[in-house]
């Protein structure tokens, strides 16, 4: 192995990383990501026994949602604000491969991609979640507070389940930079003070649509 070349395998899945960059020896083949991103997922995994199957299922899905014009990932200095507004301690939707590190949990639907399933405060990807995973979800949004919820604004998608549910109001309408036009829909029982909220549109509407990497030691960021 090129000395510059780390070997990063873990729970019998065969790795190397050379200049930020791992590649992984997959079920699909060889599977390239950004290192940082595989060192976290080494160590908030569920198991190295399972790790195989897991990333496995995640590319798989990660690809699903990649051709489909409706998901959405949305820059990282937009869902720490949004996290900030209401406290959020967990994210729901994306997948393993794009999660935001800076969140105690992340789920999708019944799946719990590190961390615990929690009802606590919440930011919530609804394009990151296919029909059956906001279908999970939407109790718990029906019935509890402190969550706030980015979807796109107009017509639903195919099968989709609409917002606004029960419960629930519109904090902004904006088109933004770097998407089409977006919601963020938040609980009418939790009150966000308006400068926060002023601050969530101002990034929304940034004249760059370049995200802002900025990792920082929040959560399982120290890890990755």
């Amino acid at each position: 192995m090129d000395p510059e070349r780390l070997d990063t395998s873990f729970g019998g899945l065969a790795s190397s990383t050379f200049q930020g960059a791992a590649t992984l020896i997959t079920l699909a083949g060889p599977f390239k990501m950004e290192g940082a991103r595989w060192h976290l997922l080494s160590k908030v995994f569920s198991s190295p026994e399972d790790i195989k199957t897991d990333l496995y299922r995640e590319r798989l899905l990660q690809e699903t949602m990649d051709k489909d014009t409706n998901c959405r990932l949305f820059a990282r200095k937009v869902l720490r604000q949004a996290k900030l507004a209401v406290g959020a301690t967990t994210y729901i939707g994306d997948t393993a491969l794009t999660a935001p590190p800076f969140f105690d949990n992340v789920v999708r639907g019944n799946s719990t991609i590190w961390g615990f399933e929690t009802i606590g405060p919440r930011v919530i990807n609804w394009t990151g979640l296919n029909c059956e995973d906001q279908a999970i979800i939407l109790p718990t949004l029906q019935t509890t507070n402190n969550w706030i919820v980015l979807a796109l604004a107009g017509r639903p998608k195919r099968r989709a389940i609409p917002l606004p549910v029960d419960g629930s109001v519109i904090a902004m309408t904006t088109k933004g930079k770097s998407f089409s036009k977006r919601q963020w829909w938040i609980s009418s029982r939790h009150s966000i003070p308006k400068n926060l909220l002023d601050d969530l549109e101002a990034l929304l509407n940034s004249s760059s649509a370049k995200d802002v990497p900025h990792n920082g030691t929040e959560r399982v960021e120290g890890i990755y």
